[in-house]
């Protein structure tokens, strides 16, 4: 769990590198599309909050959202995926380890599925909204 002082630094490292300058630029210029396509902006402030508390706050990395782009296939796809895990799972990686290793792995994989999955579920909720 980080301490007030690491966040603070965090912070600070996103204000002088102008991180809020580029959110706010990418941010406006949605709106204006979504406005252009006839939906509603309110949506757009609501995925950019969602997608600001998970960077800042849950620390999602780009291996995250890779991954998060493959539960999206997998969820939005026509095929009933049967053993989603399986899917996701790296094979190889998984031959390396030896039997506790591949239970470890197999149940983090799991509940960063379940995560995932709960993000997709609410993101098409939003968006449905709009």
């Amino acid at each position: 769990m980080p301490t007030i002082k690491e966040y603070a630094k965090e912070a600070k490292a996103r204000l002088k590198s102008g991180f809020w300058e580029e959110v706010i630029a990418k941010r406006a210029q949605d709106v204006k599309t979504a406005v252009n396509q006839g939906k509603n902006s309110d949506v757009v402030f609501c995925e950019y909050r969602e997608v600001l508390k998970r960077k800042l706050f849950d620390g999602d990395s780009e291996e995250d959202e890779i991954f998060y782009k493959k539960v999206c296939e997998l969820l939005s796809g026509d095929k009933v995926v049967i053993n989603p895990i399986g899917e996701l799972a790296d094979k190889q990686k998984m031959q390396e380890m030896n039997e506790s290793s591949r239970q470890q792995y197999i149940f983090e994989l799991s509940k960063k599925f379940k995560k995932m999955k709960d993000r997709f579920y609410s993101e098409r909720e939003i968006n449905c909204r709009g």
